[in-house]
């Protein structure tokens, strides 16, 4: 069982009364000095600028008896609370313009490594896209990184499984109460977190919903936690640029995955590319620049060419520096469309080619 301080426990209190975000709960602090002060003068005139259903739950929560119960759920719930006061807290974090005032933490990974990074992209991934989160993922892992992202569908999904995959620590940061699981289907992947060392993190106490208006505020809690981000495909208007604009605001480090001028997917990473933002095509490029890992010396190649027949190694050759359609791959390579699609579907099963959206095929690089 956590234990809390007697000035902890009123400030958790306070945060956890419904309508008190952390812009109210300032406010409040600005005017009476400290949470045990504004347990003490609920009835004030000075609350009149919370409004009156705010106010109606503040001197509904205002009562010893409510104090027992909402650590009990707590312990019960498997969450800590870290209230800003408290020498648990991030320290980076604490630095932005508007912390949490407590953060509510299921898992036991620590809050102040030096080695915090968040990758964050779009939910709509393409296969490219999520293998690249997993990979940048996995090797950051592997040099001790903890990852850092929101456990939505796409990238942030691919960026903790990466980050599990390489041993290592990753905080999903959700927009919800942590013994909420948001998408469901994620569940056993929250479980993989914490068994893995990591945890889950929120601003919101346990029981909170996902509400729509929770996930952009959640976005400067991921980059304000880390040195810096990694954007994995966005495209215009993308979720994911929420938190990219918050990163530059608390002077984070932005990076950024270029891909295809052609792929609407493509359009904010390669943007923010031309307005500075650091270009990565591996993990590397990441621990070089704060010197976490030394890239190792590239070694002669010792990759294994498949083995083609002859119209696999036409349909290959074709699509080795450009996706082409089924009907362009058809024409080109002068291979009936039954074969054809046969033979794709092997390819695609040995990992030689890969299927893009559109309908259109593209061999990987590294295979061939």
């Amino acid at each position: 069982m956590y234990t809390y301080t007697e000035i902890e426990q009123y400030w958790i209190w306070l945060t956890c009364v419904e309508g008190i975000g952390a812009k109210r709960f300032y406010q409040l602090l600005t005017i009476f000095g400290d949470p045990r002060t504004v347990w003490d003068n609920v009835d004030a005139p000075e609350m009149r600028f919370l409004g009156q259903r705010t106010w109606a739950n503040l001197r509904k929560a205002r009562s010893p008896e409510m104090l027992g119960p909402l650590f009990e759920h707590l312990e019960k719930t498997g969450c800590r609370a870290i209230p800003r006061i408290s020498d648990a807290y991030p320290p980076l974090l604490n630095e932005i313009y508007d912390p949490p005032a407590t953060l509510f933490q299921r898992g036991v990974c620590p809050l102040d490594d030096p080695r915090m990074f968040a990758i964050v992209g779009s939910r709509r991934c393409t296969r490219d896209g999520s293998r690249a989160g997993r990979d940048i993922a996995e090797q950051l892992a592997l040099e001790g990184v903890t990852v850092v992202s929101g456990m939505a569908r796409g990238i942030d999904t691919s960026a903790h499984q990466g980050a599990i995959s390489g041993g290592g620590r990753t905080i999903a940061v959700l927009g919800c109460g942590t013994n909420i699981i948001y998408p469901p289907e994620n569940d056993r992947l929250a479980l993989e977190i914490l068994e893995g060392g990591g945890c889950l993190l929120s601003e919101y106490p346990p029981d909170t919903q996902p509400l729509a208006g929770h996930f952009p505020a959640r976005n400067r809690i991921i980059s304000g936690l880390c040195k810096g981000v990694l954007l994995i495909e966005g495209a215009k208007g993308s979720g994911a640029m929420i938190t990219i604009r918050q990163a530059a605001d608390q002077s984070r480090d932005v990076f950024a995955v270029p891909g295809s001028i052609y792929s609407s997917l493509s359009a904010m990473p390669n943007q923010l590319i031309v307005e500075g933002a650091f270009p990565v095509l591996s993990a590397w490029d990441i621990l070089e620049h704060y010197r976490w890992a030394e890239r190792p010396s590239e070694k002669p190649s010792a990759r294994l060419v498949p083995d083609l027949d002859e119209n696999e190694k036409k349909i290959v050759d074709q699509i080795r520096n450009e996706t082409m359609s089924f009907e362009e791959l058809s024409e080109r390579t002068e291979i009936p469309p039954p074969q054809l699609n046969s033979y794709l579907t092997i390819l695609e099963l040995r990992g030689i080619i890969v299927k893009v959206p559109g309908g259109m095929y593209r061999a990987y690089q590294d295979t061939i």
